[in-house]
């Protein structure tokens, strides 16, 4: 009889031994990506995980101005950290995030448009369709004026090249 349980024993050891390979085997199926602790399709800053330099996005829109926000109207977007001068524009921002974040993530407009993935200055900014752009120098800044859809089309047709080189 003790050989006929050592056998048993034996064979339910097995059947469980199978069911945890089949188990682990099933995990190592799934699919796994690398989670992003920040969104390099947006402009941040790399230490501190601000976006925009810390300036106010909806300031551009209501005071049409760069003005700095503060860390006490805070919000975290697209893994990135966004700060205000007041929590109307932070409520603003948390109500319609897209209306606010500048196109081509923050990327100096006239850069996106040659293929460069070139932060952008918040100071060099316009307004163009409701729509907020950044430039790295007040020359692209006018040429932009000259002609924005120009810009802004030549900007999104390079803008598929500038995501690859931004891709980790």
């Amino acid at each position: 009889m003790s050989i006929q349980t050592n056998q048993t024993s034996r064979r339910q050891d097995w059947a469980s031994f199978i069911a945890r390979a089949i188990v682990l085997s099933l995990f190592l199926l799934i699919p796994c990506q690398p989670v992003n602790a920040l969104d390099e399709r947006i402009v941040f800053d790399p230490y501190t995980g601000l976006s925009l330099g810390g300036y106010d996005p909806v300031a551009f829109f209501v005071s049409d101005a760069a003005i700095q926000g503060l860390p006490d109207y805070e919000v975290v977007y697209g893994d990135t950290y966004w700060h205000f001068a007041s929590e109307a524009n932070a409520a603003a921002f948390r109500a319609a995030p897209a209306a606010y974040i500048p196109g081509f993530g923050g990327y100096a407009l006239a850069a996106v448009a040659r293929g460069v993935a070139q932060p952008g200055n918040p100071t060099l900014f316009a307004i163009h369709r409701s729509r907020l752009y950044l430039f790295a120098s007040e020359d692209e800044r006018q040429t932009f004026r000259a002609n924005p859809d120009a810009m802004i089309a030549a900007a999104a047709a390079r803008w598929p090249e500038v995501l690859r080189v931004l891709a980790y």
